[in-house]
């Protein structure tokens, strides 16, 4: 009998197999597999077993009857499954020893954990089942794990397993009570929301309706322009915000043709360096330098990840433990041009030690590079591994060293301040490059007793402003903050919540369609926006992967809570539909959800040659999709990828299709 190694992609399958020995490769029905000596070594393809309702019938909530099923049987877009699956069931009837190589992670461990149990046919938790657990796929952490197996981590599948029972409990149910409330209020369209989202929609929501509500207060600022020999220096009144204009032009009018230094004083601080990422900084520090958004930044970094370039970047450490080689990843390193001269710099150090930072995370370290050399990379991939690269050399640099200076200057009574900041020692910020973003603004010297020529006395009037929108990446440190949501699905929530068209732009705003839901929601059923409702099922799940709750408790309670909501749901129908139809009849009909290309907002146009979809950041975005000829509308929701459906009217029958040309449901069978 022999021994089958299951991985999550099918080129981990080949690096492991390329590890472990010289491998035999081999393919059936379309699908690559290896062979080394009396091991097999196969993929999966992310979740191929996916839960479904059992004994289906006409729609009705709440539903908790549920078993896992093939992917393929279930969901058209998940058909290039099958063969997957197959190539398993295939290789496992020859196979008495099984091992799950899937990413270490909650995810990994359910996908390996359903594919043996169900594809298998085997007991995911005997015996004759291991685990390879590694942070890099380098060869030498695969041989690594390979030689240290490990048990199979039944509470991390546990917690992972009641994760996708909860989320299915909260997404059938809650969307099924949606979309039958407004078939009873006499419209015929699909809402959906989950456990996660309602509670992140109430957040921009509530940040929306603050700057709504807010009333700009006017307020004067007075500066003075003053001269010494050919330096300027500008200054601040003291009171820095004046509410009342009558007594800043009288403080104006006071002001002389001459400032006199009253007042200098100095002093100095010290940046130390930055901690490592873990995977929600990752994202932020990619948004804010390269604008690439969070979910793009998560994509990037698998695929540096499964090309051995990084470690695993669904990581909430920011620790780079002892037992990782600084000084080999350096010297690897050292063999890129534009990295060479950095590391130098940090190898005459004495000792090399990373400024950690304060999160934990027990399955792996801080997100680093590995050391192996790429060939070439470009565009977003090559953007995002120069990011962790400078961020790794970073966290061990000295620290930086700031000066600040603040002048008072007395002009008839009239103080004055002048404040200016520089570095005096970069440290860090020579290993950081481009992503130190620290503003300059040296004074000239100045000394007690010195006279200046006063030039001009600047009187600003401005406004006070309301809280800034959310960005996506500032939603996810929200989302963080609040524990809702987990480190690898807060940007694929937030896509979701873009995608049904509740949500549009850069800096975020909620949509009249969204906001609909959300005030409807609020108003008769609270629970299901609840922060603390969600927060409370994330620090079970926890629990269970720590082994201080069980599974079944959890589940329990997620039954208890969906009953109590459908409850409440069923005696309001008609008056949550009623409010969710006015939402529906506010929404943007020309709105399309979000560009895939620069996340501005897609919109049904209309040329000389017929109707087509573009971006309303044209022309710095020129992203299109063409459309068939005939009146076009917009239909529904594409229940694949949740973009929109659009329905061209020509002679004949009408033709209905999603507006995404990356949809799942177009990839060639």
């Amino acid at each position: 009998m022999s021994t089958l190694i299951i991985t999550e992609k099918p080129n981990v399958a080949e690096r492991i197999a390329n590890a472990i020995g010289t491998p035999q490769k081999q393919r059936r029905k379309g699908i690559n597999y290896y062979v080394v000596g009396d091991t097999f070594v196969a993929p999966a393809v992310g979740h191929i077993f996916t839960l479904a309702e059992k004994n289906k019938g006409p729609w009705r909530y709440p539903v908790f009857e549920i078993e896992w099923v093939p992917s393929c049987n279930v969901n058209k877009a998940s058909e290039f499954t099958r063969n997957y699956l197959e190539n398993i069931k295939f290789l496992a009837k020859d196979c008495n020893e099984f091992i799950n190589a899937c990413d270490y992670d909650i995810e990994g461990e359910t996908i390996g954990f359903n594919v043996i149990k169900h594809a298998c046919g085997h007991d995911p938790i005997s015996n004759n089942v291991k685990r390879m657990r590694f942070s890099t796929l380098t060869r030498d952490s695969i041989l690594n794990a390979y030689k240290h197996l490990e048990p199979i981590h039944k509470e991390m599948a546990d917690a992972g397993l009641t994760r996708h029972i909860l989320d299915w409990y909260w997404g059938i149910n809650l969307s099924r009570a949606l979309t039958l409330a407004i078939k009873s209020a006499g419209n015929y369209v699909t809402l959906s929301i989950g456990r996660v989202q309602g509670p992140t929609l109430k957040i921009l929501a509530e940040r929306d309706k603050e700057i709504s509500a807010f009333n700009p207060e006017s307020y004067w600022e007075l500066w003075m322009l003053a001269r010494k020999e050919k330096d300027r220096v500008k200054a601040l009144h003291k009171e820095e915000k004046f509410w009342n204009k009558e007594k800043v032009e009288e403080t104006r009018k006071r002001c002389g043709k001459t400032a006199k230094v009253v007042d200098v004083k100095k002093s100095h601080y010290t940046q130390l360096s930055p901690v490592p990422f873990d995977l929600t900084t990752l994202q932020t520090e990619s948004y804010k330098h390269l604008k690439i958004s969070p979910k793009r930044t998560l994509e990037v970094a698998q695929e540096l990840y499964t090309n051995a370039l990084i470690s695993y970047p669904r990581t909430s450490s920011q620790i780079l433990p002892p037992e990782i080689n600084y000084l080999e990843i350096m010297r690897k390193l050292s063999g890129i041009p534009d990295y060479n001269d950095l590391i130098q710099l940090l190898l005459e150090k004495k000792k090399l030690k990373p400024h950690n930072g304060k999160k934990k995370d027990q399955a792996h370290p801080a997100i680093h590079p590995t050391g192996e050399v790429p060939r070439t990379l470009h565009g977003d991939p090559g953007r995002v591994y120069d990011l962790i690269i400078r961020r790794f050399l970073a966290t061990f640099g000295e620290a930086a060293k700031r000066e600040t200076v603040k002048v008072e200057l007395d002009n008839n009574s009239e103080v004055f301040i002048a404040k200016g900041t520089r570095t005096i020692k970069k440290g860090w910020h020579i290993f950081y490059g481009p992503y130190v973003k620290f503003e300059e603004e040296e004074l000239p010297e100045l000394h007690k007793g010195d006279k200046l020529q006063v030039e001009k006395i600047i009187l600003d009037g401005k406004e006070t402003k309301p809280p800034k929108r959310y960005t996506p990446a500032s939603i996810i440190r929200r989302m963080e903050k609040s524990n809702i949501g987990t480190k690898a699905t807060r940007s694929q929530v937030l896509d979701i919540l873009f995608r049904r068209n509740y949500l549009r732009g850069k800096s975020i705003e909620v949509t009249p369609l969204g906001m609909g839901v959300v005030d409807t929601l609020d108003k008769f059923c609270p629970e299901v926006l609840s922060e603390k409702l969600t927060r409370k099922f994330e620090q079970e799940m926890n629990q269970i992967e720590s082994g201080k709750v069980k599974s079944e408790k959890v589940i329990d309670d997620g039954r208890i809570a969906i009953t109590k909501i459908s409850r409440e749901f069923k005696s309001k129908e008609r008056e949550i539909g009623i409010s969710l139809s006015r939402a529906l009849q506010k929404k943007e009909k020309k709105s399309l959800g979000r560009c895939p290309k620069c996340e501005g907002n897609l919109v049904l146009r209309k040329s000389r040659f017929g109707y087509f979809v573009g971006c309303d950041n044209y022309p710095d975005c020129r992203f299109t999709i063409s459309l068939p000829k005939g009146n076009i509308k917009v239909s529904g929701e594409c229940k694949h990828c949740h973009y929109p459906t659009l329905t061209a009217y020509r002679r004949g029958k009408p033709f209905s299709f999603c507006i995404n040309p990356e949809c799942p449901s177009k990839r060639k069978q």
